[in-house]
């Protein structure tokens, strides 16, 4: 596991615009370090990224140098063997500088040349002196026995540390208004959540309302450094993960509203534009396809990422709308299929509350595994308004195998279907490509699930069923 050390806080970032016009030398020195190589590294979004392994010089100095300036940002040492970490900060303005420091001990940092590290490096220095004062205090509060003399005396001592952290941050952003540590200082400082009045619930909901909205009031989302902290994909993923309802809509609502406020900066807008759409096209959460369909056809439909050409726009899209006629809550693409005697059977030939349909095929292990789970699940709720539609995938030549399956399984009582030459297309139709694959389908024509596997049909049903009795 790695030892991380911070010289720096992970939410960090820049709103500089200038450019170092005499490219980037920055000189390391490390006491105690006995290796001859040292890698250096930066964020971005999600990532770690190697900038450059160097090697010792005969100084017993690592050199990291160029003829173009770095990109601003945060940055590692990686240290080995031990792959410890230590961050610094690359600005814009100051990319010629040194960094000291004792591999045994990296308490104590000497920056020349970037007053930006310089005054970061004091401000925790500061908080450092201020947390160890105050540890011990919040420490003898939580002590058994304390009057309640006792404890306001401690408590207004605690106020008073707090309240120099925070008159020593306001002077920071006061006197240094554009340097990277003012702006991480704003990034770090908690929102103020007005006072709300109204029951328990109602203030609480409020509250949290008011969070959601303000969440990213102090970061600055189209700030080309943001994405070259560590902190700012966190942050993202925070938001959508933990203050967004998981459900296809709300996810699209907020998805929305990040790209808006990144769509500034190309490169950040392109960044996540790109993740977003990778990580819900792979995404093996129930419904969240809805999320990728709707990425593909107005995001990479609509020319809003013009960095990809138009016939690979094209095929995302097209990839995309194989999925849109089976998302949850679509009217459930209708079919025929042919049982063993040859008679036409549709969708809606089968009366019942519930059509479960199950794609399969007979030489499919996981097919097999899960026929004895389907059938334990239709005996369990075939009184309860539910039907099985089996669909074999098998065409053509191999067509015979589907009923000599269905014998070997005995899986009579299903209702079993077939297409040897496709002419309803059904695995199109529903994107039927892999196997097993269920889809539930209720009175309205309407999927109401999918996506699951033989093992969840019974916690699925038993759901769906204590929703309808709701409903009455």
């Amino acid at each position: 596991m790695l030892k991380y050390t911070y010289i720096l806080f992970a939410l960090l970032f820049s709103f500089q615009t200038a450019q170092a016009s005499d490219g980037h030398e920055i000189v390391i020195t490390i006491d105690n370090y006995e290796q001859d190589t040292l890698i250096v590294g930066y964020y971005y979004g999600k990532q770690t990224l190697v900038q450059d392994t160097l090697l010792k010089d005969p100084e017993s100095k690592f050199v990291l140098s160029g003829e173009e300036s770095l990109d601003p940002g945060v940055y590692i040492l990686l240290l080995k063997p031990d792959n410890q970490i230590v961050q610094f900060m690359v600005d814009a303005k100051e990319q010629q500088f040194t960094i000291d420091f004792d591999a045994k001990d990296q308490s104590n940092i000497t920056y020349k040349g970037s007053n930006e590290n310089q005054l970061f490096g004091d401000y925790l220095a500061f908080l450092s002196e201020r947390r160890n004062k105050r540890e011990p205090l919040v420490e003898e509060k939580n002590k058994e026995g304390l009057s309640e003399t006792e404890i306001q005396d401690i408590e207004a001592k605690i106020e008073i540390l707090d309240n120099e952290v925070s008159d020593r941050q306001k002077t920071i952003m006061a006197a240094y208004p554009h340097t990277i540590t003012s702006l991480m200082i704003k990034a770090n400082r908690p929102l103020d959540v007005p006072e709300f009045e109204g029951t328990d619930e109602e203030v609480h909901n409020n509250k949290y309302q008011y969070f959601r909205k303000h969440y990213f009031d102090n970061i600055e989302m189209a700030n080309p450094i943001s994405i070259r902290t560590p902190f700012f994909n966190d942050r993202i993923d925070y938001y959508k993960q933990k203050l967004t309802y998981q459900v296809p809509d709300s996810v699209i609502q907020t998805l929305d509203f990040i790209l808006e406020a990144m769509e500034p900066t190309e490169e950040i807008y392109k960044y996540y534009l790109s993740q977003f759409i990778n990580d819900y096209a792979k995404s093996k959460v129930v419904g969240q396809d809805a999320v990728y369909v709707y990425l593909a056809e107005n995001y990479y439909g609509k020319n809003k990422a013009p960095w990809v050409d138009e016939e690979n726009a094209k095929k995302i899209v097209s990839d995309a709308l194989k999925l849109k006629p089976t998302l949850i809550g679509s009217t459930a693409p209708d079919f025929q299929g042919y049982n063993l005697e040859g008679e036409l059977i549709g969708l809606d030939d089968i009366d019942a509350d519930y059509r479960v349909l199950f794609f399969w095929k007979p030489d499919c292990g996981h097919c097999t595994k899960a026929v004895p789970i389907v059938k334990e699940f239709y005996k369990n709720y075939k009184d309860k308004g539910v039907e099985i539609i089996a669909i074999c995938t098998k065409l053509g030549k191999d067509y015979q195998l589907c009923w000599d399956g269905i014998k070997d399984l005995d899986m009579g009582e299903f209702v079993n279907l077939g297409d040897q030459y496709q002419r309803s297309k059904v695995l199109k139709k529903y994107n039927a490509v892999q196997t097993p694959r269920f889809f539930f389908i209720d009175r309205d024509d309407k999927i109401i699930m999918k996506g699951i596997g033989a093992e969840q049909l019974d916690e699925v049903m038993d759901e769906m069923l204590l929703r309808a009795e709701s409903k009455k």
